[in-house]
């Protein structure tokens, strides 16, 4: 009789433990992107009174004749579905729709993964979660190792903008302010008329000015030539040009008729980060928006643009786009200083074999666990990651209706299992009065 007092204790102490389980989930039910636990139950040891037997030629089988000795947890799973969009209109709230984990790293440089995406900057323009941890940038779509770098948007920004001194070798198709076509170019030159010649395919800037200048020559101008310097186009000056209708587009691009040098076709930007934070000529950090991929872009309040994308070979490049609207991409985007070259503005993501492996920790944070496997790291959009919402962040995913649910149910176990512990003890106490 003893035993049905274990066996009914075990049910009081697992239906404790799912209440427990349930007064977590209920109370993080405004968690950003909180992930609901799930408890489940086994059986323990059954106590084998007959193993049975097996039937005969002459005689009927038996069964097992066993009592079971109580209830054990089973396991504790957590629903790893993402919770609704809370909308803030915070362009640092992220939400990873689908795959992927934010990750963040203390001071020591250890790791964390989360799916809290309440970003903010601080002083020195890291990009940082409510407590403080600096979050984990990307340099490539997608790697078995994170990079080891943190995202950094400088807080104020000295950019020095010059025409391209290689603008020379610059083929048409990478111009960063001009979109220049192949065909003819009409022109009136000191009275004569001329038909220059923008070389089909993907000329660079001398082999256009050297088809101009050849046919200068041949048409016996010898006093008029073009040249090319520091990202633009010039011809001699004071020479008598007047340009016509042409099949190319080449006089609109470059805005040679309204002068004899062309607007800078080509531009290189200098970058580095400003010590002084009062000098006027700093350009200040006005505004910060994420895309889709985890790309951040700077809006400083000039109007110019910093931010960066991935190029054909999935190297992480700068993009520049000036306060006139001009595009400077790549190697024409030049970053000098520490602080600019350790700034990174792409937000890495990690996702992993098995989720369910990783152990959750305080300040809705997962660190990785034995049973998590391998760690993937990437960027949101590519591969297996889910891509970045703006805006606002991840609730949590819990369902009330079901985790009342769950309380009655274990409040329910409980009580019957304390009416068995009750019965069972009174049955005790009245074999303890026999043969008094």
């Amino acid at each position: 009789m003893s035993q049905a007092l274990y066996t009914s204790s075990t049910g009081i102490n697992a239906g404790q433990q799912q209440i427990n389980v349930v007064a977590n989930n209920v109370a993080n039910i405004n968690t950003t992107a909180y992930k609901a636990a799930n408890m489940t139950f086994e059986t323990l040891y059954s106590n084998t009174i007959s193993y049975g037997s097996a039937a005969t030629k002459d005689g009927g089988g038996t069964n097992p004749k066993q009592i079971g000795l109580g209830v054990k947890i089973g396991g504790i799973t957590r629903d790893f579905s993402s919770g609704s969009f809370i909308n803030t209109g915070r362009d640092m709230d992220l939400m990873i729709s689908g795959n992927g984990y934010f990750v963040v790293q203390d001071e020591e440089g250890k790791l964390y993964y989360t799916r809290d995406g309440i970003f903010t900057t601080d002083s020195d323009g890291n990009i940082v979660n409510q407590s403080g941890m600096k979050v984990v940038a990307a340099n490539t779509p997608y790697s078995n190792a994170s990079s080891g770098e943190t995202v950094k948007v400088p807080k104020n920004l000295s950019a020095t903008i010059s025409g391209d001194p290689n603008i020379g070798n610059k083929k048409i198709s990478e111009l960063n302010n001009a979109s220049i076509t192949t065909g003819n170019v009409s022109a009136t030159i000191n009275g004569q008329e001329v038909t220059l010649t923008v070389p089909e395919g993907d000329p660079t800037i001398n082999e256009i000015i050297a088809s101009f200048n050849q046919t200068l020559q041949d048409e016996g101008i010898v006093d008029v030539e073009f040249s090319v310097a520091n990202g633009c186009i010039s011809y001699t000056e004071g020479a008598d040009i007047t340009f016509n209708p042409s099949e190319s587009n080449f006089i609109g691009q470059t805005g040679l008729s309204n002068g004899n040098t062309s607007k800078q076709l080509n531009q290189t930007v200098l970058l580095q980060e400003m010590v002084n934070y009062n000098d006027q000529n700093g350009i200040t950090l006005k505004s910060t928006t994420v895309d889709e991929n985890g790309i951040i872009a700077a809006t400083y309040n000039d109007g110019s643009i910093l931010t960066q994308y991935v190029d054909g070979n999935h190297a992480v490049q700068w993009k520049y786009i000036t306060p006139e609207g001009v595009t400077v991409t790549g190697g024409d985007v030049q970053a000098v200083g520490s602080s600019i070259e350790n700034s990174n503005f792409v937000i890495e993501l990690a996702t992993m074999v098995n989720e369910e492996g990783l152990v959750s920790i305080n300040n809705n944070l997962w660190e990785w666990g034995a049973d998590v496997g391998e760690v993937y790291y990437g960027m949101a959009g590519e591969v297996s990651f889910g891509a970045i919402e703006s805006g606002g962040y991840e609730g949590s995913n819990v369902d009330v209706a079901a985790e009342l649910t769950n309380m009655i149910s274990a409040q329910r176990m409980i009580q019957m299992n304390s009416r068995v512990f009750s019965t069972a003890s009174s049955v005790m106490e009245t074999l303890s009065y026999l043969g008094q």
